[in-house]
């Protein structure tokens, strides 16, 4: 369902531009064209957020804007006037963000603001400094841009925080800190995990010239000098977000496959292969199946490649439903692997009997036919840990089912080979 966005403006031209913006990003808009209206509109609706001007026919100082931090909607504010008087009364305000009405980019602004406010909420940050004076004013600051909030008291504190809470994206840390400073904690936390995995913004009001180069040369992403403005503060967070949420997607691209969202050949190898080193630590064994749709040359022949793409991703959501806690892709064309997370082989065979089972019950549909399709699946059982060994076995076996009639599923242990 899509959020619901209250739009404040009283210039057509710009309320028409800004509806569009804000519906790009996946708002369901409504329009108030002065503070009266505004005021019936939040009577009648609960909003995500607001985009309110400043001047209004009938609130010429910024009431608006009053009134919407009231109704606790987090609130971005547009505006074609920022005098000095006008930007000291915006920074008092406790807003999202402030935007000048002043080109093509300032819109673009708009709609990156826009789309991050969800992203935002699923974001987790945390704020290690010992003074509980700047933790409250730095978790304030974030809470409004709808980020999730953690607090630490020192670098070892922040640690034991990153073991308890893995959603953890982004860390402000404070430089002088007891126990363990900002910097040792940008070391520690590089040993574990990459500057695209977790952000660090060092924070310093120290004069010293070194120290920004320090944080930087020991992991950190970015660093500020106290005392920052707010508006600073923000484009900092926001910006090292933008980035990581462009390599996310860079990396969800490379890794995937485009069609079905599974994980590709080669990220199946990489995840695979870590996972097996740590089972054979504890000499557990494997479970490992292939997968191949029947005769899936005849759905393209009968209903066009178009079907043969539906039937594709049909087969790869109920894949992923059915065995999302383990290790799947699509190895190419209709092959499917599964390396389960457990070495349980009757719970594995029981788990792809209910994913066949279902398979056949259901029904593809494509732009103007509907067909069935099922799947012929060779399971392994092995105490290796060579992946290609295990999938040639598990290939062997997916052979063998479709050489005995298809729609089955043939288990082996790797030793009967």
């Amino acid at each position: 369902m899509p959020r619901r966005l209250l739009l404040v403006e009283d210039t057509p031209t710009i309320a028409k531009l800004q509806t569009l913006i804000a519906q790009r990003a996946g708002y369901e808009v409504d329009l108030a064209v002065s503070l009266a209206h505004a005021k019936n509109l939040c009577q009648e609706h609960t909003y995500y957020c607001a985009v309110v001007d400043y001047i209004l026919p009938d609130a010429g100082n910024g009431e608006a804007i009053d009134y919407i931090i009231s109704q606790q909607i987090p609130c971005i504010v547009m505006t074609a006037q920022l005098n000095d008087d006008v930007h000291s009364s915006i920074n008092e305000k406790t807003i999202v963000e402030y935007i000048t009405k002043e080109n093509r980019q300032s819109y673009h602004y708009l709609e990156k603001r826009l789309a991050s406010l969800p992203r935002n909420e699923k974001t987790t940050v945390l704020v290690v400094d010992d003074s509980r004076t700047t933790r409250e004013y730095l978790a304030n600051l974030l809470k409004r841009q709808l980020y999730q909030v953690e607090i630490a008291e020192d670098g070892l504190d922040a640690l034991k925080k990153l073991e308890l809470n893995s959603d953890i994206k982004i860390i402000v840390t404070d430089s002088e800190m007891p126990n363990m400073n900002g910097n040792e904690l940008c070391a520690k936390v590089r040993e574990r995990y990459t500057p695209e995995e977790k952000v660090i913004i060092g924070v310093s009001s120290t004069a010293n010239s070194h120290l920004s180069s320090r944080f930087l040369k020991n992991g950190a992403n970015d660093y500020l000098t106290k005392p920052f403005n707010e508006e600073e503060f923000y484009c900092r967070i926001n910006q090292n977000m933008d980035l990581v949420e462009q390599f996310e997607k860079v990396r969800q691209q490379a890794n995937h496959d485009d069609l079905t969202n599974l994980a590709n050949r080669r990220h199946f190898f990489t995840s695979g292969q870590k996972f097996l080193k740590h089972c054979a630590k504890h000499k557990r064994s494997i479970c490992v199946a292939m997968l191949d749709i029947d005769h899936f040359k005849d759905i393209n022949d009968s209903y066009g490649h178009d079907g043969g793409d539906e039937a594709l991703k049909y087969f790869a959501a109920l894949f992923i439903k059915h065995f999302n806690e383990h290790f799947t892709a699509r190895m190419g064309g209709e092959e499917f692997a599964l390396l389960f997370k457990h070495g349980r082989y009757q719970e594995a065979y029981k788990s792809l009997m209910a994913f066949r089972d279902e398979l056949r019950t259901r029904c593809v549909t494509s732009a103007t036919n509907t067909f069935s399709i099922s799947v012929s699946v060779g399971l392994i059982e092995a105490h290796s840990y060579d992946l290609d060994r295990l999938l040639t076995a598990a290939d062997k076996a997916m052979y063998q089912a479709k050489s005995q009639g298809r729609d089955q599923i043939v288990m082996r242990q790797l030793d009967d080979d």
